[in-house]
C-alpha cells in the first residue's frame, strides 16, 4: 500500500510541472567570443550550430532561453573569424613539394645543389629527385643556373627541379636525355636555353613539358598522401577552403573522392586543366557542385612568369631588350577555348602575367561577355602587369581580377628593373584593379608563396615584407583598406567560386567553418602580425586543428 500510494504522489508531481520543450538540443555552441562575422556583417558574442550549420548568432546570452548542447565551450572573449579561403593556389602541388627538396630560399646556385645533395643521401631509393623554390632573383650571379654541377655530382640519378614560380625547370643531362631533349628541340610557348649551341638544361614555360610529360607518374598513393601533407598545413594556417588553380579531371575526381569519404575535411573550388580527358568528362558528365567540392571552371595559360621573363609584356624587358615574352596560347586556340567553355557554362580563369598577355585575354573575353551584367564570373588570375588603359575592361565586362598580394612584396626588389618605372603604374596595382572591379579575391599561389594567410594580410594592407621594407610601403598607393583585405580572403573569395550562399561569412544557414585567434588580424599592426597565429579551426562546426592542446574542451 505505501509503495502505491508512493508511486501516485510521485506521478501527480511528475504531471504538475511544466516540461520546457522550446529548448532545443544542438550540436555546439560557441559563447563569450568576439565573433566578426564578415566585413561588412555584424558582431556578435555567441555561435549556435547543428548538423554543420550555422543555426543562429547571438549578440547577447539569449541564446541560453532556446538551445542548449553537451559542446558548448567559452572562447574567453578570443577572435572568431570566418576560416580564410584562398583564392587561388596549388593544394596538391604543395603537397608535392613537401615530399621533394625545399629550394626556397637558397642564397645561390651552389647552394640550391648542396641541399639535392643532402636529400639524395636521405633518400637514396629515389632515381627520380625533383624539387622546387630555387630563384635566381635572389642571387648574386642573377642569371639562369647551368647543369654542369649536376651532371657531375649525379650521373646515375635524374635531376628535374623547378623555379619558384613553376615556369622554369633545371635538368641533368640524364633527365634531358631520358626524355630525348636535344638543343634542336623546339616547341611553341617555350624556350630551351642553350649556350655555345648546347643545352643548359633550363627549360621555360611550354618547354618543360617536353621533359615533365616523361617523369614516371605519381601512384594514387603518393597523391593522398600529398593531399593531406597540404590539407594539415592548410588547417593550420586556418585555410578552410581552397581554389586549386589547374588540375587534371583524374585529380580533381580523386579530391571529391576523399572529401565524400571524410578524409579530405575543407572545402575545394577546382580548376581543370582544358585537356582531352576533361572535355571527354564534361560531355559525358558535365561539371559537379557536391557538398565540399565543385568544379565548374577551366584554368588557361596565356604567358609565363616576370621572374623567369616569360610574362609576355607590351614592349620588351628593360634587362633584355630582345625579349618580349612568352605567348603560351595564340588568340585562335584562346577564342576556341573560350567558345567551348561559354556554350558550356563554364568559369574561364586566365593566368595572365604581362601587359601583352592581359590585354589579349581581356578583349577576348569581351567578346563572350559583351556587358556589365553578366554574372559568369570569369577570372584573370594574377593580373599582375595590367596596361592602366586596360583596366576599364575589368568594369565593362564584369570581369574579376584574382589576385595574390605577396607577389608585389617578393618581386619589388625587381619588378622595376624588368619593367622599366613607365610600367609600374599597372603592375601590382591592386587598389587600383578593385577600383575597376565588382569584386577582388585574394589568394597566395602557394607553392609559390608560403600559403600563411597572416603574410597576405600584410602585403594587402601594408605593401611591406615581414621585415617592415620599405619603409613607406611598396607603390603605397596601391594598398588595400582592412574591410578590403578581410573582404578578399573571405566573402569575395567565396564569391569567386561561387560559394557565397554557403561560406565566407557567419551567417544563419552558412556552414560553420570558422577559425580562432587572440587579436584580430585586419587591424593588428605589422608586428602582430608576424607573430600571430591560428588558435583553432573548425571545419563545419567540428574541431579539425587547435594550436593548445586541450584548450577547446567543452564545459561539460
Amino acid at each position: 500500500m505505501k509503495l502505491l500510494v508512493a508511486f501516485l504522489l510521485f506521478t501527480s508531481f511528475c504531471l504538475g510541472q511544466k516540461v520546457d520543450t522550446s529548448i532545443k538540443s544542438v550540436d555546439l555552441i560557441i559563447h563569450n567570443a568576439k565573433i566578426i562575422s564578415g566585413p561588412y556583417t555584424p558582431e556578435y558574442s555567441a555561435m549556435v550550430v547543428n548538423n554543420g550549420k550555422i543555426v543562429a548568432l547571438y549578440k547577447n546570452n539569449n541564446w541560453k532561453k532556446k538551445y542548449k548542447s553537451d559542446q558548448r565551450i567559452d572562447m574567453q572573449k578570443k577572435v572568431v573569424l570566418p576560416g580564410f579561403i584562398d583564392a587561388h593556389c596549388h593544394f596538391m602541388g604543395f603537397g608535392k613539394a613537401m615530399d621533394e627538396v625545399s629550394l626556397w630560399g637558397c642564397k645561390s646556385w651552389e647552394e640550391t645543389v648542396q641541399r639535392v645533395t643532402d636529400f639524395a643521401k636521405l633518400h637514396p631509393e629515389r632515381q627520380w629527385i625533383q624539387g622546387r623554390g630555387w630563384d635566381q632573383n635572389n642571387w648574386m650571379n642573377k642569371g639562369f643556373p647551368k647543369n654542369h654541377l649536376l651532371d657531375s655530382l649525379f650521373p646515375d640519378k635524374y635531376i628535374v627541379l623547378n623555379r619558384v614560380d613553376g615556369h622554369a625547370i633545371i635538368a641533368n643531362s640524364k633527365a634531358l636525355n631520358f626524355a630525348k631533349i636535344t638543343s634542336l628541340s623546339t616547341i611553341e610557348g617555350g624556350k630551351l636555353l642553350t649556350q655555345d649551341g648546347k643545352l643548359t638544361g633550363v627549360l621555360v614555360d611550354n618547354a618543360k613539358q617536353l621533359l615533365e610529360n616523361k617523369i614516371p607518374q605519381a601512384s594514387t598513393e603518393q597523391k593522398i598522401k600529398w593531399l593531406l601533407t597540404a590539407q594539415t598545413e592548410c588547417l593550420k594556417n586556418g585555410l578552410t577552403q581552397v581554389t586549386d588553380a589547374g588540375l587534371s579531371i583524374k585529380d580533381i575526381l580523386l579530391i571529391d573522392s576523399l572529401c565524400s569519404a571524410d578524409v579530405l575535411k575543407m572545402r575545394f573550388y577546382l580548376m581543370a586543366n582544358p585537356e582531352t580527358e576533361t572535355w571527354k568528362y564534361l560531355d559525358e558528365h558535365g561539371p559537379f557542385m557536391n557538398k565540399n567540392v565543385k568544379w565548374q571552371s577551366i584554368k588557361i595559360y596565356s604567358d609565363g612568369a616576370l621572374g623567369s621573363r616569360g610574362a609576355l609584356l607590351k614592349k620588351p624587358y628593360c634587362d633584355d631588350n630582345s625579349n618580349y615574352g612568352l605567348q603560351l596560347i595564340d588568340p585562335v586556340k584562346l577564342d576556341s577555348l573560350l567558345t567551348i567553355c561559354y556554350n558550356h557554362g563554364l568559369q574561364v580563369c586566365t593566368h595572365s602575367i604581362g601587359d601583352s598577355a592581359n590585354a589579349m585575354v581581356l578583349k577576348a573575353y569581351a567578346k563572350f561577355l559583351k556587358t556589365t551584367t553578366n554574372d559568369k564570373r570569369w577570372r584573370i588570375e594574377h593580373a599582375q602587369v595590367v596596361d592602366t588603359a586596360d583596366w576599364y575592361y575589368f568594369k565593362t565586362y564584369s570581369i574579376i581580377p584574382s589576385v595574390q598580394p605577396t607577389h608585389a612584396t617578393s618581386d619589388m626588389g625587381w619588378a622595376e628593373i624588368r619593367l622599366c618605372k613607365t610600367r609600374m603604374a599597372g603592375a601590382y596595382s591592386y587598389k587600383s584593379l578593385l577600383n575597376n572591379s565588382a569584386f577582388m579575391p585574394l589568394g597566395t599561389d602557394f607553392p609559390v608563396e608560403y600559403m600563411s594567410p597572416f603574410n597576405t594580410i600584410r602585403a594587402a594592407r601594408f605593401r611591406q615584407n615581414a621585415d617592415g621594407l620599405p619603409k613607406e610601403g611598396f607603390n603605397k598607393n596601391e594598398v588595400l583598406s582592412s574591410t578590403e583585405t578581410f573582404a578578399g580572403m573571405s566573402i569575395w573569395a567565396a564569391m569567386g567560386g561561387f560559394w557565397e550562399d554557403q561560406t565566407g561569412t557567419l551567417e544563419a544557414g552558412k556552414l560553420a567553418d570558422f577559425i580562432v585567434l587572440d587579436k584580430n588580424p585586419y587591424t593588428a599592426s605589422l608586428n602582430e602580425l608576424n607573430t600571430m597565429r591560428v588558435n583553432a579551426t573548425f571545419n563545419e562546426g567540428r574541431l579539425v586543428y587547435e594550436y593548445f592542446k586541450g584548450l577547446w574542451t567543452p564545459e561539460f
